[in-house]
């Protein structure tokens, strides 16, 4: 309590000064390239121009500045040309006339209203675009080139891009033409795993494969449009066997069908649940030879043995990645894609977003399937376990730039007229496995607004998730919402939203289960700047004016409310990036390519805080932020978020400072101040107070936790960085913390962990479901006593085509892994442009870890030493063309980052890798 009332303190304080949000170089950096993308070069010019009112000689934004003025007069030039024409096309036309007409011009009220309630730029020209993309989600819109008009034929154009890769690697004398798989990044089971292609803590993605990506585009901004994109890869080639039904031993039985993807040549790893005794098992990854899967055995989790015979694999080859029809016309807009991706999928953009809520990393709910639960009738049994909306391909089936390839078929419809818009969404979910006419599942949003008045905006929303089993319907998930925006005044609004859902599940058996329940959230958001039918995260400063937002925000949601198209479980909490202080710029150039990076810090930042938000809890959220505070000197943001159960009963308090200082007396001197305090409720013996089971929500057990110790974390942080020269600076910063879960994702802890299954009773029905809980747990005491970090970077630029980092860590918890740079490690970073066309790139990272395999497999704790070299050069031939080659493994545009640190310090292996690869890459 006195660390929040200091807080509020503070928070008055600081609000009496005037002050406005902290906005760093770096994130008007990378505005500006989205802007740039997108060809909205006016705001591109301006995010460029406040990156130099910051750091004047920043190089980068003068070269894009540069670009943008010779795109400005291009595009000047063309307009003037095409006018030109324009107006001795229409001289001639009106001499066909004996008599000259005065037409008035016409605009579209719904693309008026459009304009008017985003807070985004215009779309481009040619890009079909819905609101409910206006509100948040990219889109995949494809360009077109206009048709051209002779006479009264209108000649349409057909435009074909698309690019390749040729790629090759050598590891170990082996020659390596196809290897890949995304998975391999995920810190999950495979680091305690030498099966397959894991290579326990050195297991990374290879990334080793050919492709081709072939776009077809046709029409223009009006009227008809089409899009199709052809990819041939090694996930274009994907097989499965026939399904087989094993008994064991003792009696039980299984369905079995095994997959297979031609990017590793191996099976795709899976759980099996059996139909009897209630029993699970895992079908490993199998080397599929000659079309063939040997013969093999798996054990099951009550020690059951499964024999399954050798399986055929049929394969299929399925080019298809994209295909939508786009019919634009004033207030319609219809988009009918009978093969699109993840990013089709449709995001609401009322305050609860019950349309695709989900973190960075996370997949859209529009991908899960459902799958029917079944009734175990073997003796000793006699429960059933219910049926889910399943994940696990979705999330993972990806390829090496992380694009998930789980496609979406349906349609996405936007109405506008005058001051009213409808979108509906319709999309079915079609795994790579599964043949095109099966069905599964089904996801509906219905969103309505009306702009009653131009302070007040009325909105409704319908979300529905159907599952279908045998082609009956065997669940469903309707949930019913209003929401309002009411603007006090431009810089002053309140969002309030109501809603009710109604689920069933398994209703094809005797084990139907309801859910109902309510949810309810209202908003105050209050600005500097204009604010009035914008989010939170929309607000943004204007030039290096005085500027500040601060929003409060209620939220209820009962226990039994389900939201099958959004999840809030991963958005509820502080990502581990988030919890420490940083002086690296965020997704620098080396996560990017030819083909732009598969994350840009605008995908990510808007996750870098919790809201608390979840079923059964009721949260209050406060949060300040301010810019320029004593006349430029201070930036700071507060944060405080309270969360109960609906029940009454107390589950956390969240409260966090983050200060930046310049002061004036020193102006190279610049200071960082981070602290998080996260109250927790005593601790239940055996229950872990951090680890949540991602499938039941219940938390994870652990026999080393007593009754009554406090679990809650603390973490202060100050950092300096000095900059003596224009070419030399440091920074050093110091944590004290005693977070051994939050900071670090809970890894490596969290793989330590075991499963089986527990039954319960639900109106006198019986159960089964998943019980996890945490080995060796000794390891990691729980409440863990305080310890320090300390971090040491020296930063030098002789010349302006090369940088040089060296940087030191010293973690007292030597369990901290290199997920980031908060670990035992020294580590050397070269960047060096030596010409326009190359950059080469160099990295050496000595770490002292603890072992977390040996741990795993005979319960020793032992600390060792690693040495990871990874070097990179990139020759850009032209600008639409580059090559590639990579010597060991590294962070790059080519392998995955949404594992890590956006902030960069990490390293997929700990040891070098002795693999060499080269890559080419042509876009046209």
């Amino acid at each position: 309590m006195k660390l929040v009332k200091f807080s509020l303190f503070f928070f008055l304080f600081l609000a009496v000064q005037n002050t406005v949000f902290p906005m760093a170089e770096e994130y008007y950096i990378e505005m500006g390239k989205t802007f740039l993308k997108q060809n909205y070069l006016e705001e591109a010019e301006n995010s460029f121009k406040k990156a130099l009112l910051i750091d004047p000689a920043n190089k980068e934004a003068q070269q894009y500045l540069s670009r943008i003025k010779k795109q400005v007069i291009r595009r000047n030039l063309n307009y003037y040309e095409n006018g030109a024409n324009k107006i001795k096309s229409y001289r001639q036309s009106l001499d066909n006339f004996t008599q000259k007409k005065k037409i008035p011009a016409q605009s579209s009220p719904a693309s008026n209203v459009y304009e008017k309630q985003s807070s985004l730029p215009p779309a481009d020209k040619g890009a079909a675009v819905y609101p409910g993309q206006l509100a948040g989600n990219k889109g995949n819109t494809a360009e077109f080139k206009h048709s051209q008009k002779e006479g009264n034929v209108v000649k349409k154009s057909i435009r074909v891009s698309g690019n390749y890769q040729l790629s090759f690697g050598v590891n170990h004398g082996d020659f390596l033409w196809k290897r890949a798989n995304y998975d391999l990044n995920e810190r999950n089971w495979r680091i305690l795993s030498d099966s397959a292609y894991n290579l326990r803590e050195n297991t990374f993605d290879p990334a080793i494969y050919s492709a081709l990506n072939l776009n077809l585009d046709s029409g223009g901004d009006k009227g008809f449009s089409f899009h199709t994109n052809l990819a041939v890869d090694p996930w274009s080639f994907v097989g499965k066997t026939r399904k087989v039904t094993v008994t064991s031993s003792g009696g039980d039985t299984a369905d079995v069908q095994i997959l297979y993807w031609s990017n590793t040549g191996y099976t795709v790893n899976q759980t099996i649940y059996t139909q009897r005794l209630g029993d699970a098992f895992n079908i490993p990854e199998l080397k599929v030879k000659h079309g063939t899967i040997a013969p093999f055995s798996v054990t099951s989790t009550f020690g059951n043995t499964f024999n399954i015979p050798e399986l055929k694999v049929d394969r299929t080859f399925q080019p298809l990645r994209e295909m939508w029809l786009d019919y634009n016309q004033d207030a319609v807009k219809l988009r009918v894609y009978p093969w699109g991706l993840e990013d089709q999928a449709y995001t609401s953009d009322d305050p609860l977003v019950l349309s695709n809520n989900k973190i960075y990393w996370e997949e859209s709910q529009w991908l899960t399937q459902w799958s029917p639960g079944h009734f175990n009738s073997g003796a000793g049994a006699l429960d059933y376990y219910p049926g889910w909306w399943n994940d696990s391909l979705a999330f993972f089936t990806r390829d090496s730039s992380g694009r998930r390839l789980t496609a979406l078929r349906g349609f996405n419809l936007a109405f506008g007229y005058d001051r009213f818009n409808l979108d509906f969404a319709v999309a079915s979910p079609k795994n790579l496995w599964q043949d095109y006419d099966s069905f599964d599942t089904l996801d509906t949003v219905l969103r309505l607004k009306y702009f009653l008045y131009d302070n007040l905006t009325l909105g409704g929303v319908f979300t529905s998730k159907t599952g279908y089993a045998k082609d009956s319907l065997d669940a469903y998930n309707n949930v019913y919402a209003f929401d309002f925006n009411y603007g006090f005044n431009d810089t002053t609004e309140m969002f309030f939203e109501v809603a009710s859902s109604y689920a069933k599940f398994d209703r094809g058996s005797d084990y139907e289960t309801k859910r109902r329940g309510n949810a309810y959230q209202i908003s105050f958001i209050n600005s500097s700047a204009s604010s009035f039918g914008k989010h939170y995260e929309q607000i943004l400063p204007k030039k290096n004016n005085p500027f500040y937002k601060t929003k409060l925000v209620l939220t209820h949601m009962d226990r039994g409310f389900r939201d099958a198209l959004s999840s809030y479980r991963e958005t509820r909490d502080d990502p581990f990036w988030a919890e420490h202080l940083h002086f690296r710029k965020p997704l620098s150039y080396h996560f990017s390519s030819l083909f732009g990076p598969s994350l840009s810090w605008d995908d990510i930042r808007v996750n870098r805080i919790g809201n608390g938000i979840d079923y059964g809890r009721d949260v209050i959220n406060f949060q300040w932020e301010a810019d320029n505070l004593w006349e430029g000197q201070l930036d700071a943001l507060f944060d405080i978020r309270n969360v109960h159960a609906t029940s009454g009963k107390y589950i956390e308090n969240v409260a966090r400072l983050e200060t930046t200082y310049h002061p004036q007396s020193i102006p190279k001197l610049t200071t960082k101040f981070l602290g998080i305090y996260h109250d927790l409720p005593k601790t239940k013996a055996g229950i872990d107070p951090y680890m949540i089971d991602p499938q039941t929500g219940d938390y994870y057990q652990n026999n080393s936790v007593q009754d009554g110790d406090d679990p809650s974390t603390k973490t202060v942080s100050l950092g300096l960085k000095y900059d003596f020269t224009p070419q030399f600076y440091s920074d050093f910063i110091w944590e004290r913390t005693n977070d051994i879960a939050y900071a670090y994702d809970n890894f490596p802890r969290g793989l330590l962990t075991w499963s089986s299954f527990s039954t319960y009773y639900e109106y006198d029905r019986k159960y089964r479901q998943i019980t996890g809980g945490l080995n060796y747990a000794n390891e990691f005491a729980i409440p863990h006593p305080y310890y320090n970090i300390f971090k040491v970077g020296l930063g030098f630029k002789p010349l302006d085509n090369l940088d040089i980092y060296l940087d030191w860590g010293r973690n007292e918890y030597e369990w901290a892994q290199i997920i980031d740079d908060n670990s035992n490690h020294i580590g050397l970073e070269i960047s060096y442009v030596p010409v326009k066309k190359l950059a080469l790139y160099f990295r050496y990272v000595f770490s002292r870890v603890k072992d977390i395999s040996e741990l795993n497999e005979n319960g020793t704790v032992q600390k060792h030493n690693h040495h990871d070299i990874f070097c990179e050069a990139r020759l850009r031939f032209t600008k639409d063309s580059e090559l590639v080659t990579q010597y060991g493994v590294g962070i790059s545009a080519f392998s995955g980052t949404s594992t890590y640190s956006p902030y960069g310090g990490s390293v997929p292996t700990l040891d070098t890798e002795h693999i060499f690869r080269m890559y080419y890459r042509r876009k046209f």
